[in-house]
């Protein structure tokens, strides 16, 4: 389900109107033991098996692997990945019904650690399986490592543009960085430029739930294809008209006043806030009145019912003359999440802070981040969904900015980033409940 919501709908003639628009995306929950339609899907574990990673945490990357394989559709594709200083394809990439699952389960299973690190080999690997796939269908790789790379491409902006040229190709990549000793910077960029999850997995439990709640947002997508176009409306496009988003999206297709972008998928009962901020030039060869102002669409593939679903809306706004101008009532859900929008600004700021060693100053500014949060909610009149981000979000900064071990302060923020910018729950929330 989506829903669409505006800020206000007014504009001053004469004076470029910035104002709020926002899609309230929320995805079906998927019944239990029910056949739906299904979009064949295609995972990649890219393992670290250097010495580091003997036994626990290696163990416990086989046992969650392994209890996913019964939950593949046959459709499917799968595909194991292992290295430390050389890279092993363990499991070429094949559709679950053309594989062997018995030799695939004890190929996964007798895994064993070995040397150093060599993280760009193994991605590599991975991103060479994924291009095997016929055309159209999406791959999803799941990077997991305890340690720093040591051979092969180690800087972290390097292998983030490897991640974000894969996404051209349907390759999106997540992060899994185990125990306290992994470089947060290269896990972080490899997910954020390849439009995937990061997590901080510092306790071994973390590890396990965190790959389970991955993989379980890969094979429980209800929700598929989400895209939207905005169109300015003729009377409000000027020099200074731009639609801006609030988030990065999977494509970004803009004209003059017009903007064309895909969000992707959405997994079963996953709640997202899409935000645009746009901007109205109500130029002066425009006359006051009510006029088309925002012509907004989208559509998806509602894969329960396996149909797709579209809807054209069109918001109409007041070119209002300067003289007459009143500011307008504003929705705060809106608001909300336009505050949430700068909070992530904020965050970076901080987190480079930190990777300077400006311990004192991030925390400065990550505290009072959090305040202007509360302080806004003591203010404003929100609903039970905006209410509940803005307060977990005033939470995470007062949190951050009181932890005292740097090295995994640094490790949980770029996790939070991660997660903030892609609008994604934390897992060990779900796990308290």
């Amino acid at each position: 389900m989506i829903v669409t919501r505006l800020e206000h709908n007014k504009c001053q003639v004469g004076n470029p109107t910035q104002l709020g628009l926002m899609f309230e995306i929320t995805a079906s929950v998927a019944p239990a033991n029910e056949a739906a339609a299904h979009k064949t899907k295609s995972l990649i574990f890219v393992i670290d098996r250097s010495g580091s990673m003997s036994g626990g945490p290696l163990e416990m990357v086989k046992s969650t692997i392994l209890d996913t394989l019964p939950r593949l559709n046959p459709e499917d594709y799968i595909c194991v990945i292992s290295f430390d200083d050389e890279v092993r394809v363990e499991v070429p990439i094949k559709p679950v019904k053309s594989q062997d699952m018995n030799w695939v389960t004890n190929q996964i299973a007798n895994l064993q650690s070995g040397g150093s690190t060599n993280i760009e080999a193994g991605y590599k690997a991975g991103l060479v399986e994924a291009t095997t796939l016929p055309r159209g269908i999406e791959s999803s790789i799941i990077l997991l490592s305890d340690g720093h790379a040591n051979s092969g491409i180690t800087d972290p902006a390097e292998l983030g543009r490897m991640a974000t040229l894969a996404t051209e190709h349907f390759i999106s990549t997540s992060t899994i960085g185990i125990g306290q000793s992994y470089d947060e910077n290269l896990m972080g960029a490899l997910a954020e430029g390849g439009q995937g999850n990061h997590i901080a997995a510092i306790e071994l439990a973390e590890a396990v739930n965190g790959l389970q709640a991955e993989i379980d947002g890969l094979l429980q997508k209800t929700m598929t294809d989400v895209r939207f176009s905005i169109q300015l409306g003729p009377d409000f496009l000027g020099r200074k008209s731009d639609i801006i988003a609030g988030r990065r999206m999977k494509k970004w297709n803009k004209h003059f006043g017009r903007v064309e972008t895909t969000l992707g998928d959405l997994s079963s009962g996953q709640q997202k806030n899409v935000f645009f901020e746009v901007v109205l030039d109500g130029h002066e060869l425009s006359t006051p009145g009510v006029k088309q102002g925002i012509k907004v669409s989208y559509e998806y593939f509602d894969v329960l019912t396996g149909t797709n679903i579209s809807k054209d809306e069109t918001f109409e706004i007041e070119l209002v003359a300067a003289e007459n101008w009143v500011e307008p009532n504003r929705d705060p859900e809106i608001l909300a999440e336009l505050k949430l929008v700068r909070i992530q600004e904020i965050q970076k700021q901080a987190f480079a802070l930190y990777q300077q060693g400006k311990e004192r100053e991030a925390d400065a500014l990550l505290e009072a981040a959090g305040i202007d949060l509360q302080e806004f909610m003591n203010n404003t009149h929100l609903g039970v969904r905006g209410s509940r981000r803005m307060m977990n979000q005033a939470d995470s900064l007062m949190a951050f900015s009181s932890m005292q071990d740097i090295n995994i302060k640094r490790k949980r923020m770029n996790e939070y980033r991660s997660r903030v910018q892609r609008d994604q729950d934390d897992f060990r929330d779900k796990d308290s409940q």
